[in-house]
């Protein structure tokens, strides 16, 4: 499809060495939350379907192991969303995908910054939209007193459009119809989540191998979207959009039904546009499947286990209607600075049986204390 934009520009070299040019400067960036406040974890929680209570309801926390509430690890997307799209006029922006470390828990009344840094600018080739460009962000986070409470590294993809359109990889995913026999299945899912809460889940009673209990999301719609979005980081209107527009060309494309500039964020409502850069259809925004994969070890670590590490890799899109079963497995345990360490490989899974992202990660586990 070419409604929406003229043709592929090149990827030059004087486009890659003017991004070259700013990797290590720290970068302006808008953020969407700086205090660590109620509303804004229960807002994000809810936009994920997490319902953990050590981060919703302050009455439980007070008597928690932690005696407060917490921010989930992966609310800090809603600090910065680690996805920048620096240089590279006219190219489209998919997040590939994160890689985090977390230092300690967040409280309310907390305030966070976060700098990022571009630290790497590659050139690719893929069947997605032959040459296109990987630039790898670092996004430091800190409290008032500086000191860092996690680092996340971010794998953003820039790609060629109507390359990626002609290219066709993802023509034949269609939107699935769901028997009532898998619309139940996801339902008894649902009723199914587990959150592991008080009851301490002890390092030495895990074996290599052990399934996580699952958790689904899905089947995805615009609500689901939306909330997630204007959770994290609300896209721009108005004023802020115009000049937005203004300053950054590409960003945003002449609708030919309505002839107004819209943003090319609206692929995550719209079928059309995200089938004009080679997507099957209106899709998630990326992060909220890495925080579904979050959801899903903070419900099984319990309250006294902490998310050390978590990299997640996004390998398809997630279209409207699609469920996102998110599961995980023990693979090793070990001991490191005296902490009891689980390590795990994660992954999510569609209604197709497809994985699209998976990764690993590693938690905190306390020891069971014998007499």
């Amino acid at each position: 499809m070419t409604l929406f934009s003229s043709a592929d520009p090149l990827i030059s070299p004087e486009d890659l060495a003017d991004a070259r040019a700013l990797v290590g400067v720290p970068l302006r960036r808008v953020r969407h939350n700086s205090l660590v406040s109620h509303p804004a974890i229960n807002r994000w929680a809810k936009s994920i379907g997490d319902r953990n209570p050590l981060w919703l309801d302050p009455r439980y926390a007070e008597i928690s192991v932690l005696g407060t509430v917490v921010a989930p690890p992966l609310w800090l997307y809603s600090v910065d969303d680690t996805a920048p799209a620096l240089k590279f006029q006219g190219l489209h922006l998919l997040y590939g995908g994160g890689a985090w470390e977390f230092r300690r828990w967040l409280t309310p009344g907390e305030k966070v910054t976060a700098v990022v840094r571009m630290l790497e600018v590659e050139e690719k080739h893929g069947r997605y939209c032959g040459p296109m460009v990987r630039q790898t962000f670092e996004t430091v986070y800190s409290d008032d007193a500086g000191n860092t409470v996690a680092r996340a590294e971010s794998a953003i993809i820039r790609t060629r459009r109507n390359a990626a359109v002609q290219a066709g990889k993802y023509l034949g995913i269609q939107k699935h119809v769901f028997s009532a026999e898998e619309a139940r299945a996801v339902e008894d899912a649902y009723d199914a989540e587990e959150v592991r809460g008080p009851v301490p889940r002890y390092w030495d009673r895990l074996s290599a191998g052990e399934l996580l209990p699952e958790i689904v999301r899905g089947p995805l719609t615009s609500e689901e979207v939306i909330q997630f979005v204007c959770a994290t980081r609300p896209t721009l209107g108005f004023k802020q959009f115009l000049r937005h527009r203004q300053r950054h060309r590409d960003a945003a494309f002449l609708d030919p039904g309505t002839g107004a500039w819209e943003s090319w964020e609206s692929s995550m409502v719209r079928d059309d546009v995200a089938q004009a850069f080679g997507f099957p259809a209106a899709h998630d925004a990326g992060i909220d499947r890495v925080s579904w994969v979050g959801n899903l070890l903070t419900n099984w670590m319990g309250d006294q286990g902490f998310l050390s590490s978590l990299k997640v890799t996004l390998m398809q899109p997630n279209i409207y209607g699609d469920v996102t079963w998110c599961r995980g497995k023990v693979e090793g345990l070990r001991r490191e600075g005296g902490r009891h360490l689980v390590d795990l490989s994660v992954w999510c899974e569609n209604q197709r049986g497809q994985r699209t992202a998976e990764g690993e990660a590693t938690v905190v586990l306390p020891r069971r204390r014998t007499p």
